[in-house]
């Protein structure tokens, strides 16, 4: 029997079955279910958890040709809903499905109703397939189609999970739905709820307590003052490092998720009641505490500069200052790791370039996210693992020194690895003496030839790259393979890189690790969140070296003829200005407006951005940026605010 912990863990053989949640179930729907759409953020979440475990997800969906059986219109007790094909049947908009999520087309044909997932579907034999034995179930309506679905799944021999949150009832009768979730408990179904489910791997990273003390004391401030009108903070760098032309923006996805799954757990309101640090009520209250506010940003993989907000918070002050140290931890590093990475692209000219640097990587969740960081700035690979299986970052690795040294011979290691990875394989040939390594290997080319296996590179990990590798490459080139390619790595980052492709060394492709992944000579910025308005009031801070522009606000960016960024405009939200509007909605009501776009797309996007630099700036010497021009509304604004605060501020001798 499963321990009370495995009952809300995730584990291999869960999947995820999502019914249902269509457009026409949806409020405005032809079969609305009261409040359907409030299931989607906390499916959305589910969907993240699932998918970074690797864990199958699943989404039915009422597929009916037109005058299907349960239309009105054929003696059936429903409006027409859900016609194949038409909007009406498509998944909700916010609902974050992947491509690879299973979809369970159902109740397809005009002559044949089906309230299950199960009911004339394959589903039972592709969760077989897949080793499944265990279901979490949410979706639409509980009284209908997830109740089927559950009573089916418990009889097909599954346990099932019913996420409680995640369901709505359509309460024909009133009770209705409450008496399906008393039925499907009867037929030994587990109520829980989404924020009960943990992940094999969860990390302090999902907890709310991931926050600094100030956070929760002036939240209680605020919630014993009543003060819980809108508030707009924003996120911008006060200024660039010295040895950055330019920034990049990274991390909105893992701020999305972190909102969108905001709560505090039974455990973690117990464990700050019991620190004596608040009272009763505000524990209460922390309790039933959701993200609802908006979000706008600038797209990750935009180019930006100093004073540039590229997110704003706009909810209740609460919840807008709860988020503000985990929103810091999260775009200050993407966003550092990522302009160190397109520095590096910039220096390396086409040439390959893999993240080599998990392992001395600050923690697992920075090695991690600076995967996908290099790799939405330009990178074209990863070793770590994972990011493959979360992002589909594209995989690269070679071999490590130990695997040489097991071997009592080197050319029978180079063998041995060659013939266990014939499609993929780049041989490490400086663990003893590099020229001789690559001799070697030559001399087995022509036999692995014979079996179909050709070496694909070399890796060089010490001493003078540049002159190991044309030594290297006049040995290749000399047994005749032109076409093994040179692969450096070793303390490398965008002014090693720099200096190795103008040297004309014969290098195709860098692996550069610790230097990126820690930002080594920029391992941090000058950023902030700030309150910009309270209460529909302008607020500005004017700390001496650190005062802020107040206000919500915009970035508009200019090009020159050629399309290269000519300058940008900051200016308030209300203004308008030639160019292009750089912060988008990105949620709202705290839901995103959309699915986040694939990685591939997000990199492309950066690509274009650096594309558009002018030359200058493209260049790894620091140079004068081009100037961010503070609008004169903003100005006068700034002033007003100051002029305001120091009337309301009584004067002191």
């Amino acid at each position: 029997m499963a321990s009370p912990a495995a009952l809300n863990t995730l584990q291999p053989g869960d999947a995820l079955v999502i019914v249902d949640v269509q457009n026409d179930f949806l409020p405005g729907g032809s079969l609305a279910v009261p409040s359907g759409d409030e299931v989607v953020p906390a499916l959305n979440a589910l969907i993240a958890r699932f998918a970074r475990l690797g864990l199958p997800v699943v989404a039915t969906r009422d597929w009916h040709p037109p005058g299907h059986c349960s239309f009105r219109e054929r003696g059936g007790p429903w409006p027409p809903h859900c016609v194949a094909g038409t909007p009406g049947a498509a998944f909700a908009a916010g609902l974050a499905l992947s491509a690879s999520a299973i979809v369970i087309s159902k109740a397809d044909t005009a002559d044949r109703d089906a309230y299950s997932g199960f009911g004339g579907t394959d589903l039972h034999a592709r969760l077989r397939d897949a080793g499944v034995r265990r279901l979490f179930v949410g979706g639409l309506a509980t009284d209908y189609c997830v109740l089927n679905t559950v009573r089916d799944g418990l009889a097909h021999g599954y346990a099932v999970i019913l996420l409680t949150d995640a369901i709505r009832p359509v309460d024909l009768a009133p009770g209705d739905g409450e008496r399906a979730i008393a039925e499907m408990a009867r037929h030994g179904a587990l109520l829980l709820t989404s924020g009960d489910i943990r992940g094999s791997r969860m990390t302090a990273s999902t907890s709310a307590l991931l926050t600094d003390l100030y956070q929760l004391t002036m939240l209680q401030a605020y919630f014993d003052g009543g003060m819980t009108k809108t508030a707009s903070f924003e996120f911008f760098v006060r200024r660039l490092p010295q040895q950055r032309n330019f920034l990049v923006a990274a991390g909105l996805e893992q701020v999305l998720d972190y909102l969108e799954t905001l709560r505090f757990s039974d455990a973690e309101l117990e464990w700050l009641a019991g620190s004596g640090r608040f009272h009763r009520r505000f524990i209460d209250w922390l309790a039933t505490l959701r993200f609802t506010g908006d979000i706008d940003a600038m797209p990750e993989g935009t180019v930006f500069f100093a004073d540039e907000p590229i997110l704003r918070v706009t909810a209740p002050l609460p919840q807008a200052q709860l988020v503000e140290t985990r929103i810091i931890n999260l775009l200050q590093f993407q966003t550092m790791v990522a302009a160190k990475a397109a520095r590096c692209t910039l220096a390396a000219q086409g040439r390959l370039l893999v993240d080599f640097g998990l392992r001395r990587a600050h923690g697992a969740e920075a090695g991690l996210l600076s995967a996908r960081a290099s790799y939405l700035a330009g990178f074209d690979g990863t070793a770590t693992v994972e990011a493959g299986m979360r992002w589909g970052v594209p995989l690269y690795g070679t071999m490590a020194h130990s695997f040489i040294q097991a071997h009592d011979d080197e050319a029978a290691a180079f063998e041995h690895f060659a013939r266990s990875q014939p499609l993929a394989n780049t041989m490490l040939i400086d663990t003893y003496d590099t020229e001789s390594a690559a001799c070697k290997l030559a001399g087995l080319t022509a036999r692995l030839a014979r079996d179909g296996i050709a070496i694909q590179a070399v890796r060089i990990d010490s001493g003078d790259l540049a002159e190991n590798a044309r030594r290297v490459r006049t040995i290749l080139d000399g047994e005749g393979l032109p076409g093994v390619r040179i692969f450096v790595s070793g303390n490398l980052d965008e002014y090693a890189v720099r200096d190795l492709v103008a040297a004309g060394a014969p290098i195709d492709g860098f692996g550069v690790g610790t230097r990126m992944n820690t930002s080594a000579d920029q391992p941090w910025l000058d950023c902030a969140y700030k309150l910009q308005e309270y209460d529909g009031q302008p607020r500005r801070k004017r700390s001496e070296g650190k005062a802020t522009w107040p206000g919500r606000k915009q970035v508009y960016r200019r090009r020159d003829a050629a399309g290269h960024l000519a300058g940008d405009l900051l200016t308030l939200l209300e203004d308008r200005a030639a160019g292009e509007a750089l912060l988008a909605p990105a949620m709202r009501a705290g839901r995103r407006l959309a699915a986040s776009p694939p990685l591939a797309a997000v990199r492309a996007h950066a690509a274009a951005n650096l594309a558009a630099l002018p030359p200058a700036l493209r260049e790894i010497a620091p140079v004068e940026t081009p100037p961010v021009t503070v609008s004169a509304s903003l100005r006068e604004l700034a002033d007003a605010v100051d002029r305001r605060q120091e009337a309301s501020t009584p004067a002191t001798y």
